[in-house]
């Protein structure tokens, strides 16, 4: 039996390494979303190799849109019959101009909002029929530490309106667990990955130097562990945990 998987934000980093991963696999389809389907980077994405019985359909979907989910749902629902796993890894960061909550413009916050969290909630609710109708589905949200309330202050960068964007989605992720039962519901921290998105954050904070060397982690590990979290979830050891990639404890 095939095993469905639909990955959003694919077209670099953690995405495209998901999805690379999922189809080494043999017996799984993997939808994998995109911003434009045009561009050379998601066109790429079919020349990715697949193991026996494998294969792969590209769809766009927009995180800030309130149509785009929906009509690639649509679009994907006569195609396969349901969904396993969904890993909403679409994500918006940037370093804005005054980092702190003093300064902070509200539209900068909006702005992180409307993709990191609202933009997740759009893909959920898109999906959600057809998580519904697999035997043990999965809804999984690529968050960060850096929307642990409880490690506010413990980061040594300024991720004031991007945790706080994580935060309001990890917390909405609790909130699915408690509301669906039939699901299982959890938030994942890859670790801090020297992907191309995240060496220019890297770059913008100051933290691209020595000093932060053993702050990081490989992609291949970042990957290995999510799937292995998501391979042994479980409702009622995992769903609406706050999981990372590694074995290390997070506080919500």
């Amino acid at each position: 039996m095939t095993y469905n998987i639909l990955i959003s934000g694919t077209t670099k980093g953690l995405g495209r390494a998901l999805v690379e991963k999922y189809l080494g696999r043999p017996n799984t389809l993997v939808v994998a979303t995109v911003r434009d389907p045009s561009t050379s980077e998601a066109t790429s994405l079919q020349n990715l190799p697949k193991a026996e019985g494998s294969d792969l359909i590209v769809v766009k979907i927009e995180a800030r849109s309130d149509t785009d989910a929906l009509e690639a749902v649509n679009t994907i629902s006569s195609k396969l019959a349901h969904l396993d796993l969904v890993i909403a890894n679409s994500g918006f960061y940037t370093v804005p101009a005054a980092p702190q909550i003093a300064k902070i413009a509200p539209s900068d916050l909006l702005d992180h909002v409307n993709v990191n969290t609202a933009g997740t909630i759009r893909l959920f609710q898109a999906t959600l029929p057809l998580l519904q109708k697999a035997k043990e589905p999965i809804f999984a949200y690529i968050s960060s530490m850096a929307g642990s309330i409880a490690l506010t202050g413990d980061l040594p960068f300024p991720t004031g309106i991007y945790g706080a964007s994580k935060a309001a989605m990890n917390f909405l992720v609790r909130r699915i667990h408690q509301e669906h039962p039939e699901l299982i519901s959890v938030a994942l921290h890859p670790g801090a990955v020297m992907t191309p998105g995240g060496t220019v954050v890297s770059k913008d904070l100051g933290m691209d130097n020595p000093d932060f060397a053993g702050f990081y982690t490989t992609l291949e590990k970042s990957i290995d562990g999510m799937v292995g979290k998501l391979d042994n979830a479980s409702r009622e050891e995992t769903s609406g945990k706050f999981l990372s990639f590694d074995d290390e404890r997070l506080e919500w």
